[in-house]
């Protein structure tokens, strides 16, 4: 922690995104795996193997070789948002229409949050918005012979009121969480620079503290003096700023962070009392 610490903010926050990225990424390997076993779940209830594993194989293929290919790009995100929304229909077909599929899409929308861009939430949206929509359009009035070809959109009636209302509720619950997304992003990135810079005002003064204790003279004693008291302050805003970080967040990665940030900074408020009172005895 201290290495990092050391870098510049815009490095360190950088450095701080890069793990919480990858942290992210894990969590999404997981996600997807429980996601395309879900698929073959379903595939029991209506014997629908080939969509569950084809369209499921599609998905993930979709997504790692975007991953895999654009290594250096945030695409591979977006790619994940869409796939996100195609289990959605997919799993909307596999169950003939079953309405509760449907709310697939806002578990996909909140895991979205992990990344906290909020920009990842718009493909999601339009794809939602053109799936509904068009499926709705099919069913009502193309394919509503129900001897005929069905298209499993909705086993209700999903008629124009219908579809507005979903897709007004739909679209709440995307923006809160795009919302979400970029408060957790903001809030990240505005604490750890808080942190960062008082974190390096305080070792550039204890650094030129230590320069000057090669000099025993009584000005080297009262410069020392002097620099304590001015330091006590601002290590013990540096501690409460932090306490004040911890209760704002419920992000386990975050909190980590925050509280190694606090332990460092306790180890310099105990090295500046140390100092504030040998440099009191020596200059008594």
């Amino acid at each position: 922690m201290k290495t990092k610490a050391s870098l510049n903010e815009q490095d360190y926050l950088h450095s701080f995104m890069s793990t919480m990225t990858q942290k992210s990424d894990t969590i999404i390997n997981y996600v997807l795996a429980v996601y395309f076993l879900l698929g073959i779940g379903l595939s029991f209830k209506y014997d629908t193997f080939e969509i569950g594993v084809g369209v499921g194989t599609l998905n993930l293929l979709l997504y790692y070789s975007a991953k895999f290919f654009m290594k250096n790009s945030k695409f591979y995100q977006y790619v994940l948002s869409v796939v996100l929304a195609i289990f959605m229909a997919q799993y909307i077909y596999q169950m003939h229409g079953m309405f509760e599929m449907h709310f697939t899409v806002f578990i996909a929308s909140t895991i979205l949050i992990i990344y906290q861009n909020w920009k990842l939430q718009i493909p999601l949206t339009l794809l939602v918005v053109l799936h509904h929509a068009g499926l709705a359009y099919l069913q009502n009035y193309i394919y509503n012979d129900a001897n005929g070809f069905q298209v499993y959109f909705s086993q209700v009636n999903f008629d124009l009121e219908t579809l507005i209302i979903h897709t007004v509720l739909a679209a709440v619950v995307f923006f809160m969480n795009g919302y979400w997304a970029y408060y957790f992003k903001e809030h990240s990135e505005n604490h750890i620079s808080k942190i960062s810079d008082e974190y390096e005002l305080e070792n550039m003064k204890l650094a030129s503290a230590k320069y000057s204790s090669m000099s025993a003279t009584k000005d080297y004693n009262d410069f020392i003096h002097r620099t304590t008291l001015d330091l006590k302050l601002p290590v013990n805003s540096v501690l409460k700023l932090i306490d004040v970080s911890k209760g704002h967040t419920d992000n386990d990665k975050l909190l980590s962070y925050l509280e190694m940030m606090r332990e460092s900074a306790k180890k310099i408020d105990d090295l500046v009392n140390d100092i504030h009172v040998k440099s009191t005895n020596s200059r008594s």
